[in-house]
């Protein structure tokens, strides 16, 4: 009962710090950390204790998922320079270099370990990129590309963390293999997330219940995580793989699709809100176990690596910034590298892969294991609380605020495509039907106007409707010229949603500017039908 009042506790927070970071423009997740952290401690707070092996498979699907449906295939081709460089060769880079750091400045901590302590800085949360610079107006751009590397960096540091652990514990050394367990494991996830998947959306277009659809796609990351670790695959690039395939065969049913975004609107918003209150309960529990002296005595190396991280990204988007300057890609000048280099926030892979570090291994204590611990605590909350909270001051400053007329203007574009889409299918579709020609002037006239009706999210009129308007003095004819109407209509906007669903693939549109479109046409459909 005690854990389950914790839960509804951190919940009740989550919605409160929405409303307070509405208001004041701050990150709400930081707030929940930074209020949590402090509720924690307090005497009354009961103690919750989380098993440290559960908090990735628990909280990293779902959040995986969730920020890989708002991608597609098209974003990684366009966007493969930032991929392997910022996700993989940075990750890597990063782990390495502070596994060297703290060997040098700490010579009593074993390699393994210190190769773990790198694993477990190395990757830029994507629950926390995604959750503090989207809410912050951070130009779309920049937001895409670190969405785009948020997205398989844990990949690289799980796998890294894993074999350091495996040394530790003395079940084989550290070594070159890793490179080739990351190649086989990487094609294996790729083929479990293409295999469940396909198996969702076949599943998915075969469920006459809405509510039932929702709910497969809350298991689907789940499922895709655990049978991939279950053949030693990734189960992160599982979970995107499976996330983008089944993003590109979309839920044809609109009633279907409304249903699942919000559902998956809400859910997101409770799972961030559980995961940044956890770190905030497990702060208490991590500085009950090791002792403020011991942190305090762990402090100068450990902020000596927080800096080494950060020095460390920022050369890695000056490299990455080199090799795109010519296709105008991100970061495009040195104020974008320095938004880039601030994003790069730790926070949930961090604390659970610290926790999960053993302390006990072939029978004797891991020496170093707290200063481990304390160390990659620091550095999360180094570099997530202040950059949090100081993102939009720095967006000000640096005069990098999204213009919000160029989504303006590419939804415009994009509901001009639907227009010109609706309009072929609505004058084809009118040739077949039985209606006075004033009507279908009158539906013609609605379909030029649809780009309009979905850029400002106005209303959707449902046509003629009256007797005298159709011309009919008898009910039944009436009814059958309104719903024929209506058909007309359906038609339309069904073209038009089609040609938004392609749009989806074209890597020059920002996802999120098509889904909001998608969405309208969605609730436009829906309004027709009622």
């Amino acid at each position: 009962m005690t854990s389950l009042v914790t839960i509804l506790a951190i919940f009740a927070l989550t919605i409160l710090a929405v409303a307070v970071g509405e208001r004041t423009h701050l990150p709400y997740p930081v707030l929940l950390l930074i209020s949590t952290a402090a509720l924690a401690f307090l005497p009354f707070t009961p103690n919750l204790v989380v098993d440290p092996d559960i908090i990735l498979p628990l909280f990293l699907p779902p959040l995986l998922f969730s920020t890989a449906r708002r991608a597609s295939w098209s974003v990684f081709a366009v966007r493969r320079r930032t991929l392997f460089i910022m996700a993989f060769a940075l990750t890597a880079v990063t782990a390495f270099a502070v596994a060297g750091l703290v060997k040098l400045l700490v010579p009593a901590v074993s390699l393994p370990l210190a190769m773990a302590l790198g694993a477990m800085v190395a990757p830029p949360d994507p629950v926390a990129v995604e959750s503090v610079a989207g809410p912050a107006h951070l130009p779309r751009r920049i937001m895409r590309a670190l969405q785009t590397e948020s997205l398989f960096n844990d990949a690289v540091a799980i796998i890294l963390f894993t074999a350091a652990v495996a040394a530790i514990r003395g079940e084989r050394a550290f070594g070159l293999g890793v490179a080739g367990n990351f190649i086989v494991g990487a094609v294996l996830a790729i083929v479990v997330g293409f295999l469940v998947g396909w198996i969702a959306s076949y599943a998915t277009t075969h469920l006459r219940s809405s509510a039932a659809s929702g709910a497969l796609t809350l298991v689907v990351p789940f499922l895709a995580y655990l049978l991939a670790e279950e053949v030693h695959a990734s189960g992160v690039i599982a979970v995107v793989v499976t996330a983008l395939e089944i993003g590109r065969h979309a839920p044809e049913a609109v009633h279907d699709r409304v249903i699942t975004t919000s559902f998956w609107e809400v859910a997101d918003l409770l799972i961030i809100g559980a995961a940044f209150g956890l770190i905030g309960v497990e702060l208490r529990n991590i500085v009950t176990d090791q002792g403020w002296s011991d942190i305090v005595g762990y402090l100068p190396v450990a902020l000596l690596v927080a800096l080494a991280v950060i020095v460390i990204r920022f050369f890695g988007t000056w490299v990455l910034h080199w090799m795109t300057r010519r296709s105008r890609g991100v970061p495009r000048n040195w104020r974008e590298c320095v938004v880039v280099t601030w994003c790069g926030m730790r926070g949930l892979a961090t604390l659970a892969l610290a926790l999960s570090l053993p302390a006990v291994a072939k029978g004797t204590v891991v020496v170093g294991r707290n200063f481990a611990v304390v160390t990659a605590l620091v550095v999360m909350i180094i570099t997530l609380v202040p950059t949090g909270l100081l993102l939009p001051w720095l967006i000000r400053v640096l005069k990098l605020q999204e213009d919000p007329r160029k989504q303006r203007l590419e939804a415009i574009r994009l509901s001009r495509r639907a227009e010109r889409a609706a309009l072929s299918a609505l004058n084809s579709y009118l040739a077949t039907l039985d209606l006075p020609e004033d009507t279908k002037d009158k539906l013609r006239a609605w379909g030029s106007q649809l780009h309009r009706r979905i850029t400002l999210m106005q209303s959707l009129p449902g046509g003629p409707q009256t007797t005298a308007e159709f011309h009919s003095s008898s009910p039944e004819k009436y009814q059958e010229q309104h719903d024929m109407m209506v058909s007309a209509q359906t038609v339309a906007l069904e073209a038009a949603r089609a040609e938004v669903l392609a749009a989806r693939m074209d890597p020059e549109l920002d996802v999120a500017t098509v889904d909001r479109v998608l969405r309208t046409l969605d609730l436009r459909t829906l309004a027709i039908r009622s």
